[in-house]
């Protein structure tokens, strides 16, 4: 009989300059969103530098991101899936995570306010 829990990550920004966020899923941790670069959540963010007032200009960016993109392996937690699925997907990043722990039938434990600290301890493992 299959278990009925649902894996758990964590998200958190990442500690890394050149990335955004990292993922934490108790066995590795993906890092992923370049940093100085912009994505559909920041476009969508009044007050993020790369907002884009302009919603048929937010949308253009997003259909080249994804059409850019559109042959990429998406796994469940490849760096350029999560790009992909957290912060091209909808127009913020919770909604982003909604959809995306629907779709891949996993829960992830929102801390993306937080820095992501290698003396954390993971709280996944067991």
């Amino acid at each position: 009989m299959k278990s009925k829990t649902k894996p758990t990550f964590i998200l958190y920004k990442s500690d890394r300059p050149n990335k955004k966020y990292v993922l934490d899923t108790g066995l590795k941790k993906i890092y992923f969103g370049a940093s100085r670069y912009r994505d559909f959540t920041l476009l969508n963010d009044p007050d993020s530098r790369f907002y884009e007032p302009d919603e048929i200009e937010r949308l253009k960016d997003n259909k080249n991101y994804l059409k850019r993109h559109q042959g990429d392996k998406l796994d469940e937690i490849s760096p350029g899936s999560l790009s992909y699925f957290l912060l091209w997907n909808e127009p913020t990043l919770e909604d982003s995570i909604k959809f995306y722990e629907k779709d891949f039938k996993i829960k992830i434990i929102n801390n993306s306010s937080e820095k992501y600290n290698k003396s954390f301890k993971n709280i996944l493992k067991n």
